[in-house]
């Protein structure tokens, strides 16, 4: 079931309640997916998920303004668990010399950290306001990734 989005007072869109929200890809793409621009950017998200998913790469969890209701973010903004994935994953995925190739070529911004990660603290913070906000975590299956 996908996580309802709460309107915090003086917000200028709505966003995820604090906390861990576990989704499938296809309720991901459901909930967030809504227009051009985000199908643009989805498309570049699902890029970068079937290269971490090829490399071992299991989890990776999406903060930022593409999981609110802002109707046209200019981007995701996620990290993804470093754990079991392979030295064969794309350099651009992980090296902060390819900031910008990576942006072009994946629509977003992918960082390297689990759920304890300071990249991970970094994106589910507000920032504006500071406040703590949720993330969406999504479990990289094959069969999900081939469906997408």
């Amino acid at each position: 079931m996908s996580p309802l989005i709460l309107s915090p007072s003086g917000a200028p869109q709505h966003i995820l309640p604090p906390g861990l929200h576990r989704m499938a890809l296809r309720e991901f793409r459901a909930q967030f997916v809504t227009n051009a621009c985000r199908s643009w950017i989805y498309d570049g998200f699902i890029n970068a998920c079937r290269s971490l998913h090829q490399a071992g790469c299991k989890r990776i969890f999406v903060g930022g303004s593409f999981v609110t209701s802002k109707e046209e973010p200019g981007d995701f903004d996620a990290c993804w668990d470093p754990v079991g994935v392979l030295p064969s994953l794309d350099r651009i995925i992980y090296d902060e010399s390819c900031r910008v190739e990576r942006r072009q070529i994946y629509r977003g911004d992918l960082l390297i950290g689990g759920v304890d990660s300071v990249h991970y603290k970094f994106l589910a913070r507000d920032k504006i306001t500071g406040e703590e906000r949720g993330m969406v975590g999504i479990q990289l299956r094959a069969v999900d990734l081939l469906n997408s």
